[in-house]
């Protein structure tokens, strides 16, 4: 086997193994969960967070309630880290 099929093979198992990783770790997740995970980046920058919620109509405070949310709905679930 010359280098240029070794290296074809390597990067061919290397997007293999990235591939099943990442599906590993979001696979268990439900899209609601990973929409609200999407959005809690934004929710230390206050002025940040409300031009998100305002584009996107989702809370930056992980709910998935429209707009602001004050964190005491029913719907709001806690992420693992």
């Amino acid at each position: 086997m010359d280098s240029e099929s070794a290296y074809a093979l390597l990067s061919l198992a290397a997007l293999t193994f990235f591939y099943l990783a990442t599906q590993a770790c979001l696979g268990g997740r439900s899209q609601r969960q990973i929409e609200e995970a999407t959005m809690l980046p934004f929710a230390d920058d206050e002025p940040v967070a409300r031009r998100m919620e305002r584009a996107t109509g989702r809370s930056s405070t992980g709910c998935s309630c429209p707009g602001r949310c004050d964190g005491g709905c029913e719907r709001r679930i806690e992420l693992d880290a």
